[in-house]
């Protein structure tokens, strides 16, 4: 079936365009990215588009039946709060709803433990409001997953704050602390994120929405 993966460049991003390029079920993989990326697949089509504020029309002249974003980015990389907002939320919303009314009938959104519209913190905050939002589009099915850090070579620095996150999960990695830390690598979290929409494209899923934290994700990659 048909698939778009925005945010393709990033830690989890990379590595589900990994995983759904060896699917059976994900098929005519598209990737729409800001920046070249560093695959070597030969089925996969590349979109650049470096006005990421334009997807949109990218989006409507692509329709796909599968959309997965693991698009973000931080305040700190984005400059301001009011710009964070119009990156994480904006970017990653309009993509949503133009893909919706373009016909997709499954979202995958690479989210962050502790998502809440009600939380007090902007991140968090931003993050809570997009899940909410996208979820009342109503596509078939829609599938959140909230992980907590996240283990894994970045290509670039995501600010002090998730380095030292990353660097302290990478610490416990394999301990005992990893679980009260809910760590996950990338990779897992790509791979369940690919497993779920190619159930929803089956026909597999029985619920309309899944939120699934970083505990559950791990839980599941493991059976994968």
């Amino acid at each position: 079936m048909s698939t778009l993966i925005i945010g393709a460049t990033g830690l989890v991003g990379s590595e589900i365009v990994k995983f759904a390029d060896t699917s059976s079920t994900l098929t005519d993989v598209k990737i729409l990215t800001r920046r070249p990326p560093t695959i070597e697949s030969t089925e996969i089509k590349v979109i650049e588009n470096a006005d990421s504020l334009n997807w949109s029309e990218t989006i409507k002249n692509n329709p796909t039946e599968v959309l997965i974003s693991a698009f973000g980015t931080t305040r700190g990389q984005a400059g301001s709060a009011e710009n964070f907002k119009k990156i994480d939320y904006g970017i990653n919303y309009n993509a949503a709803k133009t893909a919706k009314e373009n016909g997709t009938k499954i979202y995958v959104l690479v989210s962050a433990l502790g998502a809440s519209s009600k939380s007090h913190f902007l991140y968090m905050k931003t993050k809570g409001e997009l899940e909410d939002d996208v979820i009342a589009l109503g596509f078939d099915h829609t599938i959140i997953l909230r992980p907590a850090i996240l283990l894994g070579k970045r290509g670039a620095s995501k600010g002090f704050g998730n380095d030292l996150a990353q660097t302290v999960g990478n610490w416990t990695k394999n301990t005992f602390l990893q679980r009260f830390l809910n760590s996950v690598e990338a990779s897992d979290v790509a791979k369940v994120a690919v497993d779920l929409a190619s159930k929803g494209v089956k026909g597999e899923l029985k619920e309309k929405v899944q939120i699934i934290d970083s505990a559950e994700i791990i839980k599941l990659a493991a059976n994968l």
